[in-house]
């Protein structure tokens, strides 16, 4: 991120040409809206495989060609079609389709990244690419997502997961906090979620959020909402690296998606000592994160050191509700 700010700030005038590839609820009711406000973001193509994306999560989406007239935007039924039309003029990619699809996606992505390296006395532009959380539903493809992210190109392109909680002040703050060495080295860490959502996991209709696609073995509140903790935790604590994990859930009666989670992770500090990471997540918190008032997720994330600790809790809605405070 701050690479792309730093070229924006070197030319304050430059219009980023944007793609968005997936069309639904998301993209729908955050990011189409979101970029379309940025005045240094230009939406030009809009992507989705169906003329008409459906959601159970709000039954008035717009169609694909409606999209494109409101922002406009030209539009597109394949990432294959958009990248053959648009690729060589695009600045940024926002991906925000099935989760299960990513790998795919960005697959396709990668190849006009490298056909710009490849070319010869060309000033060669990057092609950044924020995609939606979770990154994959299978681990090799986690893996080779991450090691073709972290692989230099000269064109500079970089990679984002939205993890949006991890690019606010107080997640800035905790993170330098323990890399400083301020309560020494990290030691134990408590975390907890809890977002006001059963009712999406118990509605078979909310496939997306319930069945299992790709090669997981199932769906549910930790796919769709615990990936935003971990994402914080191992931001705020640095390089630790899982090395033992055991877990228990429940499950909804009648999706058989997890709604509720306990988890203790091992994990080494990278010189050569454990860290125990216990973490807890539930779809159970009473409400509803959409309605009228919504209902706010609620998070907290405890960090213990060898000479002190980090403690913070907050309203997932409120960039300013997180009370951060150490001893």
């Amino acid at each position: 991120a701050r690479g792309w700010k730093k070229k924006m700030t070197e030319d304050p005038k430059k219009t980023a040409k944007i793609a968005v590839i997936g069309a639904g609820w998301w993209s729908q009711g955050w990011h189409l809206p979101a970029l379309h406000r940025n005045e240094r973001a230009d939406v030009v193509a809009i992507v989705d495989t169906s003329p008409h994306p459906q959601s159970v999560l709000n039954p008035d989406l717009r169609p694909l060609i409606a999209l494109g007239e409101t922002y406009g935007a030209r539009t597109y039924s394949s990432a294959t079609a958009l990248l053959e039309a648009e690729g060589p003029s695009l600045d940024g990619v926002l991906v925000a389709t099935p989760h299960a699809t990513h790998h795919t996606v960005y697959m396709e992505i990668v190849r006009e990244i490298d056909r710009r390296n490849g070319e010869e006395g060309a000033t060669v532009r990057p092609l950044h690419v924020l995609m939606e959380k979770p990154m994959s539903t299978d681990v090799r493809h986690a893996v080779e997502l991450f090691t073709m992210a972290k692989a230099p190109r000269p064109c500079g392109s970089r990679f984002w997961i939205n993890h949006s909680a991890n690019w606010r002040v107080q997640t800035r703050l905790l993170r330098e906090a323990v890399a400083s060495g301020t309560i020494g080295r990290v030691r134990h860490v408590s975390a907890s979620f809890a977002s006001p959502l059963r009712w999406i996991f118990d509605d078979p209709a909310c496939t997306g959020w319930n069945a299992p696609t790709g090669n997981m073995i199932r769906n549910g509140f930790a796919w769709g909402q615990a990936s935003h903790l971990l994402a914080f935790l191992y931001h705020v604590c640095g390089d630790l690296e899982p090395a033992e994990v055991s877990c228990t859930m429940n499950f909804s009666a009648t999706t058989g998606a997890d709604v509720s989670h306990a988890a203790t992770v091992r994990c080494s500090d990278g010189e050569g000592d454990d860290v125990v990471v216990s973490i807890s997540g539930t779809a159970l918190l009473p409400g509803n994160a959409h309605s009228d008032p919504p209902v706010p997720k609620r998070v907290r994330l405890e960090t213990f050191g060898e000479r002190g600790s980090l403690h913070y809790g907050g309203d997932d809605r409120d960039p300013a509700s997180g009370r951060l405070g150490g001893r």
